[in-house]
């Protein structure tokens, strides 16, 4: 992945979708890789924060988010789930408030910190 300007940019291949984010400095115009962006099966989501300073993807096997800081272009932090994650939303600027719908019925809340808050939805 690459990192252009803050910005996500998406095409499509035969069906498979690929993410790729440039950085563009005004000194240095080259393309620089994410270290670690992967996961061990999939990768099931992708987002970027509002303020475009970080990505967060969300994958499989086991269940887990990884949070890239694209300024350093480096992995901030993993957290490993219970569950997988069906989807996820960013709830702040940044990643210091996120949320996470799993496959086992629950929301997760997450702060900086770590997990803050679960609970079970009811079928």
């Amino acid at each position: 992945m690459a990192y252009e300007g803050g910005q996500l940019k998406s095409t499509s291949i035969n069906g498979v979708k690929m993410y790729s984010v440039s950085s563009q400095n005004q000194y240095m115009q080259r393309m620089r890789l994410l270290e670690d962006m992967r996961f061990e099966t999939a990768t099931t989501k992708i987002k970027a924060t509002p303020d475009g300073e970080f990505l967060i993807a969300s994958g499989i096997y086991p269940p887990q988010i990884k949070v890239y800081e694209l300024g350093q272009l480096s992995l901030k932090f993993e957290r490993h789930f219970d569950s997988e994650i069906i989807d996820f939303q960013v709830l702040a600027g940044d990643y210091s408030k996120l949320a996470f719908l799993c496959a086992d019925r629950s929301i997760c809340l997450h702060a900086k910190y770590g997990k803050h808050y679960s609970l079970r939805i009811p079928r």
